[in-house]
């Protein structure tokens, strides 16, 4: 199954970027402030980075994997202890947290392994490829 993990590859592309996470762990889009919603590159990252679900840290940047035998639930459930770890109350969303389970899965199913990608507010966005494999 392709997902989304943190990855320092291509940082320094943007003069904003940062990479705090585990290379490699699963990731998380957690809410913004609304000043981030504005202008994802200003003074607060939340706008622009992901968050690492077993680290908590955050990465600007994201990678599609494939990894071999995680299922959809396993990766659900991953999600939710991602987000204990956090503090942040899955049932507090407007969203649950399958549907975005399936968001993230959707947009990585539809990128090729090895694309970078950074986040802009409420849109994940190709920044570049490592190629397959990579």
């Amino acid at each position: 199954m392709r997902v989304l993990v943190a990855t320092s590859a291509t940082q320094g592309t943007r003069e904003t970027d940062f990479a705090y996470c585990i290379e490699g762990e699963l990731i998380w889009l957690h809410p913004m402030c609304s000043a981030s919603e504005n202008n994802p590159y200003g003074s607060c990252g939340c706008g622009r980075s992901f968050s690492g679900l077993s680290s908590t840290r955050h990465t600007t940047t994201a990678v599609v994997r494939d990894i071999p035998g995680l299922t959809r639930q396993e990766y659900l459930a991953a999600s939710m202890a991602g987000l204990e770890l956090m503090g942040w109350c899955p049932d507090c969303s407007d969203l649950p947290v399958a549907d975005f389970v399936d968001w993230l899965l959707a947009v990585a199913g539809d990128l090729p392994e090895g694309t970078v990608v950074e986040r802009q507010a409420f849109e994940v966005t190709v920044r570049g490829s490592l190629g397959s494999g990579a």
